[in-house]
C-alpha cells in the first residue's frame, strides 16, 4: 500500500503542476507582457502617433508644416476628431504633397510612407516591429540622425480594415477577387501596389529599417544613361510617352473627384523628366546555368523585391501588376490555396509585371542586363528602364547578406544601401515536407517543382 502511494505521488504532483500552469499562466503572461506605459516610455513616437490617436482603418502622421497655409480647416479638424478614416487622410495628404511638390529628390514620388500591420495595439507587436516603426516615425517627423535625417514626410499605418476599404473604394472591380485570396500575406502584397497606385509614395514592410531617408534614395548618378552589357542599347531618363492616356482610362469620375484638377494634372504630367518608380533587386544571378537561381528559391535570375518600393501616383506599372493579378486569379480561382503566395502576388509576380511593362515600353530591353555582376565597380548602380523606372542594385534594399549566396550584396553602410529588411517571415508556417524540398533543392539541385508552401 505504501509503495502504491509513493508511486501515485509523482503523478499527483504532475497533475497539480499542469493544473496550476493552465490556471495561472494567463495572468502571469499578462503580468510579464510589456505594459502600455512601458512601451510608451521606450517608443514615445509610436505611443504618440499610434496609441495616442484614433481613426478608422489605421493611424497617420501629417507634417504640421504641410498644413500651415492650407485653407481646408474643416477637413483638418475632421481628421483630428478621431472619426475620420485613413482613406480621408491619404486623399488629403496626396493633394497637399502634389501642390507643395513634396517629392523624393530627383523624382515625382510623394514624400509619403505607407506600412501595414494587422493590429494597431503596439504593445502586442514583436519587439523588432516596435523598434522599426519607431525609426520610421522618427524619420517622418524629421528627427532621424545621420543618413536617416531628412525633410518631414507623411506616414501611414494601415490595418486590415483599411486595406479592405482601399480595395473596395478604389479598385471595386478587384474587390471580390481580393476577398477570395486565401492568405493574408497575399492581400498585403496586393495592398502595397494598390496604395501606391492611388496615393503614391514609399511602401516599406513593417520590419524594414530606413538606413537612408527616402528623400535621398535617388542619386544624381542614378539618372545617368547606361548601356546594356554586350550590346549598344542605351537607356536614358525621359518622360514616358502616352503616360496620361495609359492611366487616365482607368480613372473613374468618382476617383477624379478625390483630387483637384491641378493635383491630377501634376500626377499625370510631371513638369520635368524625373524618376516615377523605384524597385530594388533581391536576386542577382547569372541566367546560365539556370539552376543557380531556382535552387535558391527564386523564380527569375534577376528578381525584384516587394518588401520596399516607391511609385508616383497613378503610375502605369502598378496598373500592370493589378491587371495581371486579376487575370491570374480568374484563371486559378478553384486552386488558389495550392498556389505559392510568392508566385501569385509576391516578388515573382511583381517582377513579371514590371519586366513585361518595361519591355513593352522598350522592346529591346534585356531584363538580365539589370544585373550588377558585370558592372565596373563593386555594388553596382541604379539603372533606368521604361523612361522613369529606377531599378536599384541588390544593395539598395537587400544589403548585408551573408557570404552564402551573397549575389553582390554590400554592407549596411555602403553608399548604395537605402533600406534593410529583417525578413521576419511571420506569414510562413514551418512544414516538414516543405523543408525537405528546400534541402533537396538547395543541396542536391533537385525537387525544382516541389511545393514551397504546406499542402
Amino acid at each position: 500500500m505504501l509503495f502504491r502511494r509513493r508511486r501515485s505521488l509523482p503523478a499527483l504532483c504532475f497533475c497539480l503542476l499542469v493544473f496550476c500552469s493552465l490556471f495561472f499562466w494567463q495572468p502571469v503572461r499578462t503580468l510579464l507582457a510589456p505594459s502600455h506605459k512601458a512601451t510608451g516610455r521606450k517608443f514615445p513616437l509610436t505611443d504618440r502617433y499610434v496609441n495616442g490617436q484614433k481613426g478608422r482603418g489605421g493611424r497617420w502622421y501629417i507634417p504640421p508644416s504641410w498644413q500651415q497655409h492650407d485653407e481646408s480647416l474643416p477637413l483638418v479638424q475632421h481628421l483630428q476628431s478621431g472619426n475620420a478614416s485613413i482613406l480621408n487622410a491619404a486623399e488629403y495628404v496626396l493633394d497637399l504633397a502634389l501642390h507643395r511638390e513634396s517629392f523624393l529628390n530627383n523624382s515625382h514620388i510623394p514624400l509619403v510612407v505607407h506600412q501595414t500591420w494587422y493590429t494597431l495595439e503596439s504593445e502586442r507587436w514583436p519587439s523588432l516591429v516596435q523598434d522599426r516603426v519607431e525609426r520610421w516615425i522618427e524619420s517622418a517627423t524629421g528627427g532621424g540622425e545621420g543618413r536617416r535625417h531628412g525633410p518631414e514626410m507623411a506616414w501611414f499605418l494601415w490595418d486590415d480594415e483599411g486595406l479592405d476599404a482601399l480595395i473596395e473604394e478604389y479598385e471595386p472591380h478587384l474587390h471580390e477577387a481580393f476577398g477570395s485570396l486565401p492568405y493574408p500575406v497575399e492581400k498585403a502584397d496586393v495592398f502595397r501596389v494598390a496604395v501606391l497606385k492611388w496615393f503614391g509614395g514609399v511602401y516599406a514592410d513593417i520590419d524594414t529599417d530606413p538606413l537612408r531617408h527616402p528623400y535621398s534614395w535617388v542619386y544624381d548618378t542614378d539618372l545617368l544613361p547606361w548601356t546594356e552589357s554586350g550590346s549598344d542599347m542605351v537607356h536614358t531618363l525621359h518622360k514616358p510617352a502616352n503616360l496620361t492616356q495609359a492611366v487616365s482610362t482607368r480613372i473613374s469620375d468618382h476617383h477624379r473627384s478625390k483630387l483637384s484638377p491641378e493635383a491630377l494634372e501634376l500626377a499625370l504630367n510631371p513638369k520635368i523628366a524625373s524618376v516615377g518608380a523605384i524597385f530594388g533587386i533581391e536576386a542577382d544571378n547569372p541566367p546560365a546555368p539556370d539552376s543557380t537561381y531556382w535552387r535558391m528559391g527564386y523564380f527569375f535570375p534577376v528578381q525584384i523585391t516587394n518588401w520596399a518600393m516607391a511609385l508616383s501616383p497613378l503610375h502605369p506599372a502598378a496598373d500592370a501588376y493589378l491587371q495581371a493579378l486579376e487575370s491570374a486569379i480568374a484563371r486559378n480561382r478553384d486552386v488558389l490555396p495550392t498556389i505559392d503566395p510568392l508566385e501569385l502576388t509576391g516578388p515573382p509576380a511583381l517582377t513579371s509585371a514590371v519586366s513585361t511593362f518595361a519591355k513593352q515600353s522598350r522592346t529591346e530591353l534585356s531584363w538580365d542586363a539589370l544585373s550588377s555582376r558585370l558592372d565596373d565597380h563593386a555594388g553596382g548602380r541604379g539603372k533606368i528602364v521604361a523612361g522613369d523606372i529606377l531599378i536599384l542594385p541588390i544593395t539598395g534594399f537587400s544589403p548585408g547578406r551573408g557570404r552564402f549566396h551573397n549575389m553582390g550584396s554590400m554592407g549596411f553602410t555602403h553608399q548604395n544601401a537605402r533600406l534593410s529588411h529583417a525578413a521576419n517571415g511571420s506569414w510562413r508556417k514551418k512544414d516538414l515536407k516543405v523543408e525537405i524540398g528546400k534541402f533537396c533543392r538547395v543541396t542536391l539541385g533537385l525537387c525544382r517543382d516541389w511545393k514551397k508552401i504546406p499542402s
